[in-house]
């Protein structure tokens, strides 16, 4: 028996080594070693805390975080389980070089990974930017663009958050010295209430466009602009007081009149036909001369009304003053009678001279031109009735004035009083 089995051994053996490489040929025929392409299989970073915890932040270059393409050689059944989320790409921050670059390993994660022949990338790094890490806090701006259209103003604009607080790349961050959210205001009559974006400026005032390897605490902000109507109105300055004995003001007042754009909502400007500067901002008592005063007019407005333009707040008003002048004339006594007598009653005035001097005083424009000629006096019973409370004439003697119809212009140094006699008329 045991000549039986080792009888012809070489032969045997040769037999069996045949058989295997046979078996390895039919395998190979039947499964052969192929090779496929992977594209855009993306690189995850392990180990990141290393960076970040350290104060820094990294960005990574060049796009290598994703490989382009990725080729794999195995059998062809096996190549047949793998497909692109089969292929796991790595790249260990702990592995970091001084160049600021990672290798990338490339591997599957199919039971039969080990039958693989090869993996490869069309990159073999992942390329790294690492800088220190920066926070700043910056003020929130708000602006408009475009134009409302004519006779209205765009008012206050307010925002619901102002400040905005960023980190990043030291090299960024440092660049960005403005935060700032704009609205177009184009069209407007009403208020706008929106959302805007946050956008970032430099020095120069350019936009910051790229962000994206920034974080901040707010993107966009909501904002409210009041859009106003516009009107012109006109400026009225009140005077009080007495010039100095022996002036008086011409009644001209610079600025009288003016008109000056204001602005506020509709519903409030509808109401408003003027601006009135009280009396006792210009108070000329014991002026001898020109009074000149700077007002601030916004003191002024109504509620909820604002100047359309701030440089129209301060006005230089000047209320001028000059001084009097008297003239003398003569009037006879006959220019002087009696009008508005009731009927029934007769009345006389004594106490004149045939002719008596009355002095005026006034401007020397109001008073220059007058002439004796042209001047009458009258009693008027029924405004003397009137003053005394009398609803009828109670016959009698008093004492009244002669008023000759000066303008208010111009008064009398002296009153003229005559004997005024009042009497009914006896029925026959």
């Amino acid at each position: 028996m045991k000549n039986k089995l080792t009888r012809n051994i070489g032969l045997k053996i040769a037999s069996v080594f045949f058989a295997i490489i046979l078996w390895m040929v039919v395998t190979s025929i039947n499964n052969p070693i192929n090779t496929k392409t992977y594209d855009n299989i993306p690189v995850k970073l392990l180990n990141t805390e290393l960076i970040t915890e350290s104060g820094q932040i990294y960005e990574v270059l060049e796009g290598t975080d994703v490989i382009g393409r990725v080729t794999i050689r195995a059998p062809r059944t096996v190549l047949s389980e793998i497909k692109e989320e089969n292929i796991i790409a790595t790249a260990d921050v702990a592995e970091l070089s001084s160049l600021d670059t990672i290798s990338i390993k490339l591997t599957t994660n199919i039971a039969n990974r080990d039958k693989v022949a090869s993996i490869t990338g069309n990159i073999d790094t992942i390329k790294l930017n690492i800088e220190n890490k920066r926070t700043k806090a910056l003020a929130l701006k708000s602006t408009i663009s475009g134009q409302v259209p004519e006779g209205y103003l765009t008012g206050d604009i307010t925002t619901d958050q102002n400040l905005v607080r960023i980190s990043g790349p030291q090299s960024i961050i440092d660049q960005i010295v403005k935060a700032s959210v704009d609205v177009n205001v184009t069209g407007m009559t009403s208020d706008i209430v929106t959302n805007a974006d946050i956008v970032f400026y430099d020095a120069e005032d350019r936009v910051v466009a790229d962000t994206s390897n920034i974080t901040q605490n707010i993107k966009s902000v909501g904002v409210k602009v009041s859009i106003w109507q516009t009107i012109d109105v006109p400026i009225t300055y009140n005077v009080t007081g007495e010039a100095a004995p022996g002036y008086r003001t011409t009644g001209e007042i610079d600025g009288n009149g003016e008109t000056v754009k204001i602005a506020g909502k509709s519903s409030v400007l509808k109401s408003i036909t003027g601006i009135e500067i009280p009396a006792e901002v210009l108070d000329i008592s014991n002026q001898t001369e020109d009074y000149v005063a700077e007002i601030d007019i916004r003191r002024y407005l109504p509620d909820g009304v604002f100047l359309a333009n701030a440089e129209d707040a301060l006005k230089t008003v000047t209320v001028y003053i000059a001084p009097e002048i008297s003239k003398r004339l003569e009037i006879r006594e006959e220019k002087v009678r009696i009008i508005n007598l009731p009927e029934g009653y007769n009345a006389s005035i004594s106490g004149l001279e045939e002719s008596f001097i009355i002095e005026v005083t006034g401007l020397s424009r109001d008073v220059a031109g007058l002439q004796a000629s042209s001047i009458f006096g009258t009693v008027d019973i029924a405004d003397w009735m009137r003053s005394q409370g009398m609803e009828e004439p109670v016959p009698g003697y008093y004492t009244v004035e002669v008023d000759f119809g000066l303008s208010d212009d111009v008064s009398l140094r002296e009153p003229v009083m005559v004997t005024l006699h009042i009497s009914e008329i006896e029925e026959i």
